[in-house]
C-alpha cells in the first residue's frame, strides 16, 4: 500500500509505503496513540499534559516545553509519516488511512471485515494508564457491539448450530453481557436443543443474581418465555425475503418432454450430492431456450422453497449488455436489501449475495448471458441451482464450474406442428396436414418463427395454411433477407411476414421502439418515441402484442426479444430518417427528464433550479399526487434511468446527460446508493465538459465531492468542492456559491474541523443573504448553529438556531432539522426539558420520511438520547430502534453508539 498507514487495533504501528517506521517508546508512543484514538479531532495541549504526565511535578510551563519537545521528537521519527498538527492550543491526527477509522466505517454493513481489523489486545506496546484505563475500554466495548452484530447477521443466516460453540465461550469470556447469552438461547434453540436454551438461562439467572444480586433483563425474560412457548417467531430467519421473480409461464408450452426430463434428471443429482447443478441451454437465436427454462423453473418451484430469483443478462445486446456489478445489485434488491444497503464492491456484493443465500434452497434463473465471465460472480453456491440461459455453450462453466450443458436443438417436425395446431387450431391444421409440416420446415421448427407465423394465421381465419406456404416460399423474399443461415432466415422471414401485415401506425412504432436504450415500455414512454398520445400508443402496443411482436408482461408494461429489438432498429434505420431517429430519441429523453422534474418537485429535499429541457407538446409526462408516487415511480424506473444517462452520452445527448443526472438529486439522496451518485454525475462531468456547460460542470464536482465525502475521501471531496466554487464564483452564481460553501463547511464538520466548517458556514450564509434566499440563509444559519453545538459553544448556538428557526416559522418551513440543532443546544445547556419537549414535536407533527436516512437516524438518536436523560426511558426505546433500523440500512458509522444506546433503554 502507498502512503502512510496507522493501526491501533493491536499494537500501534506506522508504515509507510508497507514499510514499518519505528515509533519510539515512551511518552512519544504514547501521545501518538493518544492522537489516533480521536481520529482527525483536536485534543488540548492541557489535556495532554494530564494524560502524558499523570501524577508528574511538573510545573505547568515546564511541562507545555516538554510536551512541544516530545512532539517535535515524535515528527521526526514519523518522517514522511508525519500526521500530527499543530492548532491553536493543542495538536491533532490528520490521517485517513487508519484501522480504526475503516473498522469504524464497517462495523455496521461489514461486520464480518471489521473484526477482521483487529490483530489482538488494543495498543499493547504502548506504556500509558490513561489509555488503558479511559480510552482502551471504550474501543474494546465497541468490538464487543460489533462481534454481537456479526453474530446477529450470522443467526439470521442459518449458522446457528455452528455458533454455539463461539457463543459458550463468549460467555464464559463475559459473563455478564446479556446479549451474548440471548443469543446462544436463540443458537441452541434454533439447534434442537429447547431444553439446553432453558438451561442457559437458568445459569445466567443464578450467575446475575450471586454476582450482582439482580435479576435479567426484560428482553432476557421475554426471550425464555418465548422459548417456553415455542413462539415460531424465535425460528424464523430475520431480514429473509422470499423472492417470486419468475416470468410468466408460457401459454401452450409444447413438447421438449426429453429436455425437462434432463432437466429433472440433472436437479435430482443435484440433490442427492448436495451440490450446486448448473444448467446452461445453450441454443440459436428463437430456439426457445427461455420458454423452455422458465416452463421447467415454474414446474420446480415448489422445490426451492426459499424463493426463486430472475434476471436477464443482455448478453447479446451490443450496446447495453448487464454487467455482473449491476447484476448482482438487482439480485440483491431481489432478496430485500434497498439500494443504500448494496455495497458498492463488486466483490462485497458478491459475498452479500452468497451470504444471503447460505443455507438457502433458491433457484437463480440467468437469462441470455453471453459468456462464463458474466455468470460466474452470480452463482449462489449453496443448495441453490443456478439455470443459464445462452447462446453459447459456456465452456468456461463447464471446466470450472462443474455445469452441466443441455443443447438445445429445434423442435421436432411432430411437436412443431403440434405448436403451431395449439394456437391456430387443430382442426385448421387437421385439415392441411402436409401444408402445415411444410410452413414447420419453412420456420426451421424455430418456436419463435413458429409463434409468429401462427399468430399471422390467427389474425386471418379465412387464410389456408397452403397461402402462407407460397408467401414464405417465394425466392424473391428470401432473397432480401441476406442472410445465408436458414435458421435465421426463418426468424426474419417470420418477422418479416408479421411486420408487412401491419398497419403504416403499427409498423412504425415497431421501427421507433428499435431506438429505446432497452426494451422496456410504458404507454407515455413509447408514445414519446413516435409522437403521439399515450392512449393511442397503449392501442399499437397491444395490437404489436397480438402480434407476438411485443410482450405485455405486466399490465401497461411491455418487453421485447432481443432479436425483434434488433429487427426494429435495423427496419428503424432503413426506413426512418436520421432526423426522425434524432427526434424520436430526444422526445424519449425528454419523457423521463421531465417526468424526474415532477418527482423532484413532489419530494421537498432539494429544490433544482429550472433546467429542464423544452419539450414537444405531444410528450406526456408522469405526475405525482404526493412525494410517497413520486419515489415509487423513481424506484421503479431505477436502473433505466440510470442507464438513459448513459445512453444520453453515448448518443450525443450532452444536454439530457446532465440534466437528467441533475433532476435525479433528491431521489439520489433518499434512496440511491453513493455508486448510484458517483455513476450519475461522472456522465453528467463529461457531458458538461464537451458542452463547455461551466454551470453543468460545477453541478458534477459539487456531488461528487459528496459522494467522495461519504466515502470519507476528505481530500478529494475537498479538491472537487472547491473546484466546483470556483467556477461559480467565476460565473458569478451566488446560490451555487451559497450551496457549495455549506457543502465545504460540511466536510470539514465531518473530519472535526470545526474552525474551517464555521468559516465556511458564516460565508455560505453571507452569500444566502445576498441572494434575498431567506430558506437557504436559514438553512445555513442551521447548520452554523449545529456547528457551535459540536463544539460545545451552546449559547452561541441557541442564539443562532432561535434566528434560524424564526426565519423558517415565518416561511411555514420549519425542518425536522432545525428543531434538531435547537434542541441539541439545549440539552448541551442542560434544559433537557425543553430540549424533550421539541423531540415529541418532531416526532408527533413533522414527517421524517423525506430528509435522508442520515439525518432521519441522527435525529432519531439525539431524541432518545434526550428523552432518556430527561427520565422517560419508555418513550426514548422506539425511536431509538427506528434509529438504529435507519443507521444499519445507511452503513452509517452510528451504528454501534445507537446500539448501545438501544440495549441500554432496554436493559
Amino acid at each position: 500500500m502507498r502512503g502512510a498507514e496507522y493501526r491501533v487495533l493491536g499494537p500501534l504501528e506506522v508504515l509507510f509505503n508497507g514499510e514499518p517506521i519505528a515509533v519510539p517508546a515512551g511518552r512519544g508512543r504514547a501521545l501518538l496513540a493518544t492522537l489516533l484514538m480521536r481520529p482527525n479531532q483536536f485534543v488540548s495541549s492541557d489535556e495532554l499534559v494530564d494524560r502524558l504526565w499523570e501524577g508528574s511535578p511538573l510545573s505547568a510551563d515546564r511541562a507545555t516545553k516538554t510536551l512541544h519537545m516530545t512532539v517535535a521528537r515524535l515528527r521526526q521519527a514519523l518522517g514522511p509519516a508525519n500526521c500530527v498538527s499543530t492548532t491553536t492550543n493543542g495538536y491533532l491526527a490528520e490521517v485517513g488511512n487508519l484501522d480504526l477509522l475503516r473498522f469504524r466505517a464497517l462495523a455496521g454493513t461489514d461486520p464480518h471485515a471489521a473484526l477482521e481489523l483487529w490483530r489482538g489486545p488494543v495498543l499493547s506496546n504502548v506504556d500509558s494508564d490513561a489509555l488503558h484505563r479511559d480510552d482502551v475500554p471504550k474501543l474494546v466495548e465497541e468490538r464487543l457491539t460489533v462481534l454481537e452484530r456479526r453474530i446477529e447477521q450470522d443467526l439470521g443466516r442459518g449458522r446457528a448450530s455452528e455458533l454455539v460453540p463461539e457463543l459458550r465461550s463468549l460467555t464464559a469470556e463475559h459473563p455478564l453481557r446479556e446479549r451474548f447469552w440471548a443469543q446462544l438461547m436463540v443458537a441452541l434453540y434454533r439447534s434442537d436443543q429447547q431444553a439446553a436454551a432453558l438451561e442457559a438461562f437458568r445459569e445466567v439467572s443464578d450467575l446475575l443474581a450471586d454476582e450482582l444480586g439482580i435479576d435479567p433483563g426484560p428482553s432476557l425474560k421475554e426471550l425464555h418465555q418465548s422459548i417456553l412457548r415455542a413462539e415460531p417467531e424465535l425460528t424464523a430467519r430475520r431480514d429473509t425475503v422470499v423472492p417470486r421473480q419468475l416470468p410468466p409461464d408460457l401459454g401452450g408450452f409444447t413438447g421438449r418432454d426429453e429436455d425437462l426430463a434432463r432437466l429433472d434428471r440433472l436437479l435430482s443429482s443435484g440433490e442427492s450430492t448436495q451440490t450446486v447443478v448448473i444448467s446452461a441451454i445453450a441454443g440459436s437465436a428463437g430456439v426457445g431456450k427461455t420458454a423452455l427454462a422458465v416452463h421447467w423453473a415454474h414446474r420446480v418451484r415448489a422445490r426451492f422453497p426459499d424463493g426463486q430469483l430472475a434476471v436477464n443478462l443482455r448478453g447479446y445486446d451490443q450496446e447495453n449488455p448487464l454487467t455482473p456489478h449491476d447484476a448482482l445489485g438487482q439480485l440483491l434488491r431481489g432478496l430485500g436489501r434497498s439500494a443504500k444497503e448494496i455495497p458498492d464492491d463488486t466483490d462485497q456484493r458478491i459475498g452479500e449475495y452468497r451470504s444471503l443465500l447460505a443455507d438457502r434452497r433458491v433457484l437463480v434463473l440467468l437469462d441470455n448471458a453471453r459468456a462464463a465471465e458474466q455468470v460466474r460472480p452470480l452463482l449462489p453456491g449453496g443448495r441453490s441451482v443456478a439455470l443459464v440461459t445462452s447462446r453459447s455453450d459456456l465452456r468456461g462453466l463447464v471446466a470450472l464450474n462443474d455445469a452441466k450443458v443441455l443443447k438445445l436443438g429445434v423442435l421436432p417436425l411432430d411437436e412443431a406442428v403440434q405448436l403451431l395446431g395449439k394456437v391456430i387450431g387443430t382442426n385448421r391444421t387437421d385439415a392441411e396436414p402436409e401444408d402445415t409440416a411444410e410452413l414447420a420446415r419453412l420456420c426451421a421448427c424455430l418456436p419463435l418463427a413458429l409463434r409468429i407465423a401462427a399468430s399471422f394465421l390467427a389474425s386471418e381465419p379465412d387464410l389456408r395454411v397452403r397461402d402462407l406456404v407460397d408467401q414464405l416460399s417465394t425466392e424473391d423474399r428470401l432473397a432480401e433477407l441476406e442472410i445465408g443461415d436458414d435458421r435465421q432466415a426463418a426468424v426474419r422471414a417470420a418477422f418479416d411476414l408479421s411486420y408487412t401485415a401491419l398497419g403504416p401506425d403499427e409498423q412504425r412504432m415497431f421501427r421507433v421502439l428499435g431506438l429505446a436504450p432497452r426494451a422496456d415500455f410504458t404507454p407515455m414512454s413509447a408514445g414519446a418515441l413516435m409522437g403521439v398520445p399515450s392512449g393511442q400508443a397503449l392501442q399499437l402496443l397491444r395490437t404489436l402484442a397480438r402480434a407476438h411482436l411485443v410482450e405485455e408482461h405486466e399490465p401497461q408494461r411491455f418487453s421485447q426479444h432481443d432479436l425483434l429489438r434488433l429487427h426494429a432498429r435495423e427496419r428503424a434505420t432503413r426506413e426512418e430518417s436520421e432526423e426522425s431517429r434524432k427526434a424520436a430519441v430526444v422526445r424519449f429523453l425528454d419523457h423521463h427528464l421531465h417526468s424526474l422534474g415532477n418527482a423532484e418537485a413532489a419530494v421537498p429535499l432539494f429544490r433544482a433550479e429550472k433546467t429542464l429541457t423544452e419539450r414537444d407538446p405531444v410528450v406526456e409526462v408522469a405526475v405525482f399526487s404526493d412525494k410517497d408516487a413520486a419515489i415509487a415511480w423513481c424506484r421503479r424506473e431505477h436502473d433505466l434511468l440510470f442507464e438513459l444517462c448513459e445512453f444520453a452520452l453515448a448518443e450525443g445527448h450532452l444536454e439530457h446527460a446532465w440534466k437528467l443526472a441533475y433532476s435525479m438529486i433528491s431521489y439520489i439522496q433518499l434512496s440511491c446508493s453513493n455508486e448510484d451518485r458517483s455513476r450519475a454525475f461522472t456522465i453528467a462531468l463529461d457531458a458538461a465538459r464537451r458542452l463547455g456547460d461551466r454551470f453543468a460542470e460545477a453541478v458534477a464536482l459539487h456531488s461528487l465531492g459528496i459522494a467522495a465525502k461519504n466515502r470519507h475521501e476528505f481530500e478529494a471531496a475537498e479538491r472537487m468542492l472547491r473546484e466546483g466554487l470556483q467556477i461559480r464564483r467565476e460565473i458569478g452564481h451566488r446560490r451555487g456559491i451559497a450551496i457549495s460553501e455549506a457543502e465545504l463547511a460540511s466536510t470539514y464538520l465531518w473530519q472535526g474541523r470545526h474552525d474551517e466548517a464555521l468559516l465556511h458556514y458564516r460565508e455560505s450564509v453571507e452569500q444566502w443573504r445576498l441572494t434575498g434566499n431567506k430558506r437557504g440563509w436559514a438553512t445555513s444559519m442551521n447548520s452554523l448553529a449545529y456547528t457551535h453545538v459540536r463544539n460545545g459553544d451552546f449559547v452561541e448556538a441557541i442564539a443562532i438556531s432561535e434566528q434560524a428557526f424564526e426565519a423558517l416559522e415565518q416561511l411555514d418551513t420549519v425542518t425536522p432539522s432545525a428543531m434538531d440543532t435547537l434542541a441539541q443546544a439545549y440539552a448541551g445547556m442542560g434544559d433537557v426539558g425543553k430540549a424533550a419537549q421539541l423531540y415529541r414535536e418532531i416526532f408527533s407533527s413533522h414527517g421524517l420520511g423525506y430528509i435522508g436516512v442520515r439525518p432521519q437516524a441522527e435525529i432519531l438518536f439525539h431524541g432518545a438520547q434526550v428523552l432518556d436523560r430527561a427520565g422517560h426511558r419508555q418513550e426514548a426505546l422506539p425511536h431509538a430502534r427506528q434509529a438504529l433500523a435507519l443507521a444499519e440500512q445507511g452503513r452509517l458509522g452510528m451504528v454501534a453508539d445507537v446500539r448501545q444506546l438501544v440495549r441500554d433503554l432496554e436493559n
